[in-house]
């Protein structure tokens, strides 16, 4: 039976819902600015996500011709079309800034000047992005043995997709773009389940395992060849005044220096807390003090019970492989 809803009948409740919803806006915000610059659209940042992809990766996330005329071609219009897409998102980004009170001395068509010129600049540091995630491509294989090719590794291996999308939203940071790198960041966390915020700076030949529940903070600071597990945290401590601590600026979250090894669920918290090279940080430690180089951290080992009918056998839990 089809049932119908009477729209004369409930008109008025609707309209008083409607208002309801409006007044809420006026008063609490939330709503993207009918009146003056929007903010940048959540669906153009994911557009801009896949297409800065498909020219990272060409012929992974899309068919493309193996013709080289034809990938010239090809290039030059998704190109064309990230740079048209993320210029517009980066002068959306700009201007709604300058409305929200921060200071600007640029008037509009310098704004938009300025947000072709960053996106220019991103475009053009792709081919060394694209090196440093060789590395990273290469770092994953070494590491994982049910690897079976690299073209495996681009394809399915979730921590490859973030880390890539984490050096383009790093860069833009970096120009001190608003809204965009934390919207691409936040997209690819949604999809992989990995946490990078745009601000952390992350070397080369960095692998994830699994990656599900990583999370990596603002001011931490990865170097080279570095490995995780899943459900690794680099955090800070709990803060009483964030506004001040917003201000300030300060280091809040570690420092993880190269070939550093950091086993699942491990929690690693503070500005001044260093992991020196070459350290291995086994599973489940909770961390909040530096590590010497070369230094094997594990936590003081629980046992675990084996009953059968006539005997009990006991273990350590070993939570370093």
């Amino acid at each position: 039976m089809y049932n119908s809803i009477n729209s004369d009948k409930n008109a008025p409740r609707l309209s008083y819902i409607t208002k309801a919803l409006s007044d809420s806006y006026e008063e609490h915000g939330g709503i993207n600015h009918l009146e003056g610059p929007n903010l940048p659209s959540k669906l153009e940042v994911e557009k801009l996500v896949k297409l800065l992809l498909t020219i990272m990766f060409p012929g992974f996330y899309e068919e493309v011709t193996r013709n080289k005329q034809h990938l010239d071609a090809y290039l030059l219009a998704q190109c064309s079309s990230a740079l048209e897409c993320l210029s517009e998102l980066i002068q959306k980004s700009l201007r709604h800034e300058c409305k929200e009170g921060h200071s600007c001395v640029r008037t509009e068509g310098e704004c938009w000047d300025c947000a072709v010129e960053i996106a220019y600049l991103l475009l053009e540091s792709i081919p060394e992005t694209r090196k440093i995630l060789n590395q990273d491509i290469k770092a994953a294989y070494k590491g994982d043995p049910a690897a079976a090719s690299y073209f495996e590794v681009v394809l399915s291996y979730p921590s490859v997709k973030a880390i890539s999308v984490h050096r383009l939203a790093h860069f833009l940071a970096l120009q001190k773009v608003p809204y965009i790198p934390r919207m691409m960041s936040e997209y690819i966390h949604e999809k992989t389940g990995i946490d990078i915020n745009p601000g952390a700076k992350i070397g080369s030949g960095f692998f994830i395992d699994h990656g599900t529940g990583v999370v990596i903070g603002s001011t931490a600071i990865i170097g080279n060849n570095v490995k995780f597990y899943q459900h690794v945290t680099l955090g800070a401590f709990s803060l009483s005044n964030v506004d001040k601590i917003r201000k300030e600026n300060k280091k809040r979250h570690p420092t993880i220096e190269d070939d550093v090894t950091i086993y699942a669920g491990s929690t690693i918290l503070g500005g001044n807390t260093i992991i020196q090279k070459g350290s291995i940080i086994g599973g489940n430690v909770w961390l909040t003090r530096s590590v010497p180089p070369y230094t094997t951290v594990t936590v003081d080992s629980p046992y675990l019970i084996f009953k059968h009918k006539d005997k009990v056998e006991k273990y350590e839990v070993d939570y370093q492989i």
